[in-house]
């Protein structure tokens, strides 16, 4: 009897795992209204034929087609090259204090100098990784300007059609 219902319950909890999910939900998008400012940004939340959702921080925005004229996902290319030069800054900095050794006759250095360096460098580098990172972006832009027809390619994008 105990396997019995253990089989009745795989065999109705299979339809849960076999969902199709969106390959894009809840990516991060940038909305343009008709006159090209950017009106908001925030992750996806909901898509309808209709309009879209965003969530950022706790808030949810609504756009309805007739204003959407632009929209932009992922996030943009400063984000990617910033983002690295920060990483590389904090862990080069902190390499470079743990690594110091002042009483090395050649090429000693304080805890400070080491830091110091290491931001400097680790800024350099994290940048370059941040901008050779945009080979590989995968952002898009859909020009939506109230069309229907270009509305409904970026609802089959976000399906993952």
């Amino acid at each position: 009897m105990k396997n019995f219902l253990l089989a009745f319950a795989l065999i109705c909890i299979m339809p849960l795992s076999a969902q199709n999910q969106s390959k894009n939900a809840h990516v991060f998008v940038r909305v343009y209204n008709m006159q090209g400012k950017k009106v908001a940004k925030g992750n996806l939340s909901a898509i309808s034929e209709n309009g879209l959702q965003l969530s950022r921080k706790d808030a949810i925005s609504e756009f309805p087609l007739s204003s959407l004229g632009r929209i932009k996902t992922y996030r943009s290319a400063g984000n990617s090259i910033v983002f690295g030069a920060a990483t590389g800054a904090v862990v080069f900095a902190v390499a470079g204090a743990a690594s110091a050794d002042p009483d090395v006759p050649f090429f000693g250095y304080t805890a400070g100098d080491g830091a110091a360096g290491g931001a400097v460098l680790g800024t350099l580098l994290g940048a370059g990784f941040g901008a050779a990172a945009l080979a590989f972006d995968r952002s898009e832009t859909f020009e939506i300007n109230g069309d229907p027809e270009k509305w409904n390619a970026f609802r089959d994008w976000t399906l993952g059609d």
